[in-house]
C-alpha cells in the first residue's frame, strides 16, 4: 500500500496523464500510481478534454507537442472556461526553452517540467499543484458558503421587513376597533345619557374580541420564538377536554355570529389527555379563528374529541371552500397564507396561526395535520397523548 493511502482514509487525489507516445503515457501512469495518486490516461488533446469535463481531475500532466490538439490549445480551453480553469496543468515538453516556457506559464500551466523529467523533481512539482488545487477548492468552498450565508441573511432580513410591515398592518385593525369602540362609549358617557345596555354589551364584545386577536397574535410571536429556540417547555398535566373545548364553545359564539357560523360541539364525556392546556387552549383558538376567516362560504364548524387507541385527536372542521390538496403540505409554513396566494384574495393575518399549531402540538409530543372535509370544505386534525 501506498504511503500516501496508508495516511489517509479520504478518496486519492487524481491525475490525468496526456501524451501521444505510448511508452511515455505508460511510463508517467506508473509513476502517478506508485507515489498513491488515482491516474487516468488520454493520447490527445480532445480525449483529454473529454476526460477533464466528465472527470475533474486535480492535476493534468500534459504534453506540448501532439498531433491535432496539443497542450497549448488545451491550455486556451482550459482557461476560458469558468469550471475548469483552477485545475492545475503542469506542461511536459521537449523543448525548454524561455520562449515556450513563458507561453505555457502565460497561457496557463501553473508549472513546466523539461523531458526528460526527473522523477523527484516531478513528485515535488505535482504535491505543490495538490496543494495549490486543494487551496483553490477550499477558497471557492469558502466563497460558495459566505455566498449562500449572504443570501440567507438577506433572505431573513427581507423576511423580517415584510413581518414588521404584516405586524404594523395587522394589529392595527384591532386597535382600530378597540379606538373606535373605546371613543363611542366615552361620548356616551359624557352626553349624560344612559347607553342602551345593548349597544353598551355589544362595545365592550367587541373590544373584548379585538384585544384577544391582539393578545392571540402577540402571544404566538413570542412563543413561536421560544419553540424554535428549543426553550418552551411545556407545562403538561390532565386535561379534560370536553370542558375546555365547551370553554372556547362560549368564547367564540360572538365571532362565530358575526361571521354567520353556528359551532357545533362533539366530544366524548369522558375525553382526557395530556398537554399543556395554555397552549392546547391556543392551538384550538388559532384553528378556530382561522375558520372564521379563511372558510368562506361555510355554515357550521365542528369541534370534536375522540380518544383513538393510545392518542387523543381533536378536529375542527367546516363546510366551506377548502384549501387545495397540493397545498396542504405548506399551509403549516410560518408566514404562509392560502388566500394571500389567490389573485384578488384579501389577505387577513400574518401566517403564524398555523405554523404556531404545529410547533405547539411537536413540542407536546402530539402532531397536526390538513385535510379534505368531504363533500368540501378542511379539517384540521389534532393528536396528542391520551392519559
Amino acid at each position: 500500500m501506498s504511503e500516501k493511502s496508508e495516511q489517509t482514509d479520504s478518496p486519492l487525489q487524481r491525475i490525468l496523464v496526456v501524451d501521444d507516445n505510448a511508452m511515455n503515457r505508460e511510463m508517467l501512469v506508473d509513476f502517478v500510481g506508485m507515489i498513491g495518486y488515482e491516474c487516468r490516461e488520454a493520447c490527445n488533446g480532445s480525449e483529454a478534454m473529454a476526460i477533464i469535463r466528465e472527470w475533474l481531475p486535480d492535476t493534468v500532466l500534459l504534453d506540448n507537442h501532439m498531433p491535432g490538439m496539443d497542450g497549448m490549445q488545451v491550455l486556451d480551453v482550459l482557461s476560458q472556461s469558468e469550471e475548469l480553469r483552477h485545475i492545475p496543468v503542469i506542461l511536459i515538453s521537449g523543448i525548454d526553452d524561455l520562449q515556450t516556457v513563458t507561453r505555457a506559464l502565460e497561457a496557463g500551466a501553473v508549472e513546466f517540467l523539461g523531458k526528460p523529467f526527473n522523477p523527484a523533481i516531478l513528485r515535488a512539482r505535482l504535491s505543490s499543484s495538490l496543494e495549490r488545487k486543494a487551496l483553490r477548492d477550499r477558497e471557492r468552498e469558502l466563497l460558495h458558503s459566505l455566498e449562500k450565508s449572504y443570501e440567507d441573511l438577506r433572505a431573513s432580513e427581507n423576511s423580517r421587513q415584510a413581518l414588521t410591515h404584516m405586524i404594523v398592518h395587522d394589529l392595527g385593525n384591532p386597535l382600530s376597533v378597540i379606538k373606535m369602540n373605546a371613543e363611542m362609549m366615552e361620548m356616551v358617557a359624557s352626553s349624560g345619557q344612559d347607553a342602551p345596555s345593548d349597544a353598551l354589551r355589544r362595545r365592550i364584545r367587541d373590544i373584548t374580541s379585538a384585544s384577544g386577536s391582539m393578545d392571540l397574535m402577540i402571544s404566538s410571536m413570542l412563543d413561536l420564538s421560544k419553540m424554535e429556540a428549543g426553550v418552551l417547555e411545556p407545562m403538561k398535566e390532565l386535561i379534560d377536554v370536553v370542558e375546555l373545548l365547551q370553554t372556547l364553545q362560549v368564547r367564540f359564539e360572538s365571532l362565530a355570529g358575526d361571521a354567520n357560523v353556528v359551532i357545533d360541539l362533539d366530544a366524548d364525556a369522558s375525553c382526557r389527555g395530556q398537554a399543556d392546556r395554555i397552549l392546547l387552549e391556543r392551538i384550538v383558538s388559532n384553528l378556530l379563528s382561522n375558520a372564521f376567516k379563511y372558510a368562506e362560504g361555510a355554515s357550521n364548524v365542528w369541534l370534536s374529541a375522540r380518544a383513538v387507541d393510545d392518542h387523543l385527536e381533536i378536529v375542527v372542521a367546516d363546510n366551506g371552500r377548502g384549501i387545495p390538496e397540493h397545498l396542504h403540505a405548506r399551509v403549516f409554513d410560518t408566514f404562509y397564507q392560502v388566500q394571500a396566494r389567490d389573485a384578488g384574495a384579501p389577505r387577513t393575518g400574518v401566517g403564524l396561526g398555523l405554523a404556531f399549531c404545529r410547533m405547539a402540538a411537536e413540542v407536546q409530543g402530539g402532531s397536526i395535520r390538513v385535510e379534505n372535509n368531504a363533500p368540501h370544505g378542511t379539517r384540521f386534525v389534532l393528536t396528542l397523548p391520551g392519559d
